[in-house]
């Protein structure tokens, strides 16, 4: 691309960048309309690391540091809670302007098309949403869209021959890109690490490939300065902990349902087919080897992620259409591109105009998630009358709440208040801990803002809570069998019609 398109190209992505900045400066704070349990997962971590707990070595989760980063630093800044969740997406999109740039310009022909790719990577890291159908927001699973984010220029770096040079450009993409998904989502560095390795020599790039570990390596070297050797050594104890779990093993549908269910297998029937087709047309093009290498990895990363979206397939078409403006619009190469897009359609659709339904959402259907944060505001309809929407297990007779979490929180924090049980570290069985925002309690250091199995926190817990409704009663079942297994006492304190109380004691 010669120097006036790149600036073009630039000038129009700068234009798309502003565009996102205008809609989010639009609407002070943040308003959410669905997923509240996983934005209390997400409160729960930001607020803790603002005030000065260490990732993974006093909050247990798999996801990685700069999964948060941006919220804590912008809240650590003196932003209103709702205001650091909303202006942190914008943050990580301003970090991919030059990155998706760069693509366009070094690797498409077409203006149109390098502004598309770079507007499709700005679009997922500054959505309101995390794809699928439902219209209603949430910064749920966020970290999803920003590892896609991230992966899209990298990948599409090794994948796509260089029309215009640029070594360290390159390497410094592909190198801080790799670094930065090991530190928001282990899984996306794990899937396609292989397909950028053997991508770049295949196409013969074995110095990028060198210069990308360096620049990787330094990343981390970087990380490690700030947070110490121990926070590596407590992410990996806290990934391979989840990963042999066997209370979320999955977050959707199954593996061979992903790749081959009436929902999914037109997508992967089409990129088996295209990868084929494009080795057997131009045998001396490396990217349709490097694309089977990337296939797989695209549909483990939607295998794991909740909702299933192909979002990969997104790539997938503005990958085609660039080979097809390679090789002077041949069609087949470009009905690939533009089928692929279709089946990404949807969700795509639905993130790139959540900016847009954010500021025009109506402001009296929301109310404060927590009254410390005023401008985090959930649909107060979904928070529900204590108890919320419940129903008895006809089988096991057990309570599950089907909704009114934050409600029901709330109410458990004032009970045990009155009782004068607060001022202290409370273990509350079930699916996450988060009864310190809704009162006058201490989280747990060394917990989990979400249930992966066992007793994450229970040695600085001083108060034991079990709800007699839950999102999940058969977590419930399992914190008490570990509860016996490690010989822990409880001694009652309190009780009423919707929790128990005791007093823990951990065996010597």
């Amino acid at each position: 691309m010669q120097n006036a398109q790149a600036r073009r190209v630039f000038g129009y992505v700068l234009a798309v960048f502003a565009g996102l900045v205008a809609l989010a400066a639009l609407r002070p704070g943040f308003d959410f309309a669905k997923h509240e349990t996983d934005m209390l997962h997400l409160v729960d971590i930001v607020l803790r690391l603002e005030g000065g707990a260490r990732l993974h070595e006093d909050v247990m989760t798999p996801l990685g540091f700069w999964s948060v980063a941006p919220f804590v630093l912008l809240k650590q800044a003196g932003l209103g809670l709702g205001a650091a969740l909303k202006w942190g997406q914008i943050a990580v999109a301003a970090l991919l302007v030059v990155p998706a740039c760069w693509v366009g310009v070094s690797r498409m022909r077409s203006v149109p098309l390098a502004v598309a790719f770079a507007a499709a990577v700005l679009l997922l890291a500054a959505g309101l949403v995390y794809g699928g159908a439902d219209a209603k927001l949430s910064l749920s699973m966020h970290y999803n869209r920003w590892a896609w984010a991230v992966v899209f220029p990298a990948l599409a770096l090794v994948v796509l021959p260089a029309q215009r040079a640029g070594f360290w450009a390159d390497a410094l993409v592909i190198g801080a890109a790799m670094a930065a998904l090991v530190l928001i989502k282990a899984t996306y560095f794990v899937a396609f690490a292989p397909a950028v390795i053997f991508g770049l020599l295949l196409r013969g790039q074995g110095k990028v490939l060198a210069g990308a570990v360096a620049v990787g390596l330094s990343v981390l070297a970087v990380q490690t300065l700030f947070l110490g050797l121990g926070f590596w050594q407590a992410y990996v104890g806290d990934l391979l902990a989840v990963a042999a779990s066997e209370v979320r093993p999955q977050p959707g549908q199954g593996w061979a349902q992903v790749m081959l269910s009436p929902a999914y297998a037109a997508g992967t029937l089409l990129a088996m087919g295209s990868v084929l087709w494009l080795r057997s047309k131009h045998k001396d093009e490396p990217a349709g080897l490097i694309l089977a290498l990337v296939l797989p990895g695209a549909i483990y990363v939607s295998y794991q992620n909740f909702g299933n979206d192909p979002l990969w397939l997104v790539l997938w078409g503005l990958l085609f259409l660039a080979l097809a403006a390679r090789y002077n619009g041949e069609r087949w190469l470009g009905l690939v591109g533009a089928l692929a897009l279709a089946l990404a359609a949807s969700p795509l659709l639905n993130i790139a105009t959540s900016p847009l339904r954010h500021v025009l959402q109506p402001q009296a259907a929301f109310a404060p998630l927590l009254a410390a944060h005023p401008d985090l505001r959930g649909v107060e309809a979904r928070f529900g009358p204590p108890l919320g929407t419940f129903a008895l297990g006809e089988e096991d007779g057990q309570c599950t709440l089907a909704g009114g979490a934050v409600a029901h929180m709330r109410l458990m924090a004032q009970r045990l208040e009155d009782a004068g049980l607060g001022g202290e570290p409370a273990y509350v069985a079930g699916l996450f801990n988060t009864l310190w925002m809704f009162g006058d309690f201490v989280p747990l250091t060394g917990g989990a803002p979400w249930y992966y199995g066992g007793l994450p926190g229970i040695e600085s817990a001083r108060l034991f809570v079990l709800p007699e409704c839950s999102f999940k009663p058969a977590f419930k079942e399992l914190v008490m069998q570990e509860i016996t297994r490690r010989g822990i006492v409880l001694t009652p304190v309190y009780q009423d019609d919707i929790l128990a109380a005791f007093r823990l004691q951990l065996p010597k």
